[in-house]
């Protein structure tokens, strides 16, 4: 299998990467290629069943493509992630309709949280979801969507009844061809381009109450979540991987005052760092895929230390890199300038570092208050 990623990646994505960010150009013919690999469907099953335990190649795949192309990684994954909440919470009509097309890139699906004025804060949502006999009535607007412009079918959290700040949730499943639901680009992006992105809205949309995925909303799209986040660690990681090989490469061919500047301490100390760091988050996010297939939605806490760790470890060594090349890594459409401002995304995406930090924080403190065992969230292991 990864012997055919590698092959996938080497002629097929990286060709492709700098007019995807070049020119901010989907990639359909890539995401089918990947489909024929079977790449979206590694959790799942050819019965139509679910087989987590496979998440840790997952996390390896979506590293590899990452390190040629961010975007396309976010696109085989996104197509995992809706296909997967699919399979697991969705009733047999809804399965039967959308899993196998997803899986095989001929439809895409969009997985929707995140409102104008709803980030982090999930209570806020003001997306809603009115019971009307047999249907709801779905009103509301998403953003920062992925494949939201091409979306023919998306899971929508939304508040059911009123937008009351402890309104219980539930997770449509809204056909995008309804009436009253549209899907278009957002502001174009630094970072990840060519990933189609942007928002869903829904004025009044019909959604039959059986098309809700079996599962409290909240809880549902947190498991989702959680797999996201370890996507996201491993595109940071795929970024850490590419840029520390694009840094060893300048720094080795690089001529300055008649030597290698590889040949300076100060450079063998950054290609030293990224290095370490480069390994410390691939570590940290092997273990965050590995919590995940063990079942459950994974280890909350090593999910947040390896999306936090290795999105601002490839920020801070893309910038490094950027800094190696000199004058070229300023240039737009050096691989280097490209890496840097898709490094950023990651920070941002699935719950910004800060949050992570905070998340972190308040849980440990908890956990010592209540006189808990620090065990667990220091060791990543189970107490018995």
């Amino acid at each position: 299998m990864l012997a055919e990623v590698d092959r996938f990646v080497e002629t097929r994505v990286a060709p492709a990467a700098r007019a995807i960010d070049a020119e901010a150009a989907f990639f359909p013919d890539l995401l089918a290629d990947a489909a024929a690999l079977g790449l979206q469907g590694l959790v799942h099953s050819p019965g139509g069943g679910l087989e987590v335990e496979r998440m840790d190649l997952a996390r390896e795949v979506t590293e590899r493509i990452a390190a040629a192309s961010p975007a396309v990684a976010l696109g085989v994954a996104g197509a995992r992630l809706s296909a997967y909440l699919l399979a697991k919470y969705a009733p047999p009509h809804l399965r039967e309709r959308w899993v196998a097309p997803i899986l095989a890139a001929r439809a895409y699906g969009s997985f929707a949280i995140t409102e104008p004025e709803a980030g982090t804060d999930i209570r806020a949502l003001t997306t809603v979801a009115v019971p009307d006999g047999e249907h709801y009535r779905l009103t509301g607007h998403k953003c920062w969507v992925g494949f939201a412009p091409v979306a023919d079918v998306a899971i929508v959290l939304a508040k059911v009844g009123g937008t009351e700040r402890e309104a219980p949730m539930a997770a449509l499943v809204v056909d995008m061809a309804s009436a009253g639901a549209s899907g278009r680009p957002g502001p174009e992006l630094s970072g990840f381009r060519g990933m189609p992105n942007g928002e869903l809205r829904f004025d009044g949309v019909i959604v039959p109450r059986g098309d809700r995925l079996d599962v409290e909303g909240f809880a549902g799209m947190m498991d989702g979540l959680n797999m996201a986040r370890i996507d996201a660690a491993a595109y940071a990681c795929g970024l850490l991987r590419a840029s520390l090989l694009a840094s060893l490469a300048r720094a080795n061919a690089r001529q300055a005052f008649g030597r290698p500047i590889g040949d300076l301490q100060v450079v063998q100390r950054k290609l030293g760092r990224m290095a370490a760091d480069y390994r410390a988050a691939r570590e940290l996010t092997r273990r965050a895929a590995e919590s995940f297939a063990r079942g459950g939605g994974g280890d909350q806490d090593v999910v947040s230390m390896a999306k936090m760790f290795a999105s601002d470890a490839a920020r801070r060594h893309t910038d490094e890199a950027m800094q190696l090349h000199g004058a070229l890594g300023v240039v737009v459409d050096e691989e280097v300038n490209r890496m840097h401002r898709d490094a950023k995304v990651t920070q941002i995406f699935d719950g910004t570092s800060e949050i992570h930090e905070t998340m972190l924080g308040r849980r440990a403190l908890r956990m010592l208050a209540r006189g808990e065992p620090l065990t667990a969230f220091l060791d990543g292991e189970a107490v018995a």
